[in-house]
């Protein structure tokens, strides 16, 4: 089935009481306020029994998570409220996972470029884990940086106490696989910028994109952030069976 602007992966049932959609860049996971553009909202007008489910806000319903605006991928969101609980519950377990495909340039002082990062992970194989706490940074916190122990003294009071990881392995010499089990606004997108791979296109953490906006106020269809949230898994909310959805 397709939406206007959504594919859907997976119709909700009785047996099954969730739905999986495949989200456009360039629309929001949650609308700001009852009938935004979103895709929750879009959702809705096919799968009305979302509004009755409780969620993290009460304009967000059945939405289990989010993915960032510029970001095209995978989005859950459950129809019924036990579903939801049962797949809230599940990302606090860890048992949440996504995949995200990148997209890199390989620029390895791009976190110099950049400001406000504390001292970049060794890397020393294709495969590599970055792991941080996060902290608000810029102009009305409107990106994040990691937090290490390495972090300077203000940025350790900023950060919060959590931390996440980010395993890291390359398909190819510019295409990054990205796994996540718990996420942080930004994570993997910063983590990339971090360790010197970030995302083309990425208009906050890649240094050419930003220096080519400067240029032109309107950046063209290939200059669009290549990042794509390709895989999740997660336990069934009924049977608890490990579930994987792809594109």
């Amino acid at each position: 089935m397709k939406l206007e602007k959504l594919r859907i992966l997976h119709e909700p049932s009785d047996s099954s009481p969730f739905v999986v959609v495949f989200k456009p860049a360039g629309l929001p996971s949650a609308p700001l306020f009852e009938g935004d553009e979103s895709v929750l909202t879009e959702a809705i007008r096919y799968f009305p029994q979302i509004t009755l489910v409780h969620g993290k806000k009460e304009v967000e319903h059945g939405l289990v998570h989010r993915i960032d605006t510029e970001t095209a991928g995978l989005v859950l969101i459950a129809t019924t409220q036990e579903s939801f609980d049962k797949l809230i519950q599940s990302q606090k377990d860890g048992k949440f996972e996504k995949w995200y495909r990148a997209d890199v340039d390989h620029i390895p002082e791009c976190a110099e470029i950049l400001g406000g990062f504390p001292p970049a992970p060794n890397i020393i194989k294709n495969q590599f884990v970055a792991e941080s706490a996060f902290r608000p940074f810029g102009q009305k916190g409107r990106e994040v940086r990691p937090v290490t122990q390495n972090a300077g003294r203000a940025a350790l009071k900023k950060g919060g106490s959590a931390v996440y990881q980010t395993e890291i392995s390359f398909e190819s010499e510019n295409v990054a696989i990205c796994h996540i089990k718990s996420g942080f606004r930004h994570q993997v997108r910063c983590h990339l910028a971090w360790c010197g791979f970030p995302v083309k296109g990425d208009k906050i953490y890649n240094p050419n994109f930003r220096e080519k906006l400067f240029i032109s106020e309107h950046a063209s269809e290939s200059h669009e952030m290549k990042f794509t949230a390709f895989k999740i898994s997660f336990p069934h909310p009924l049977t608890q069976i490990p579930l994987v959805f792809q594109m």
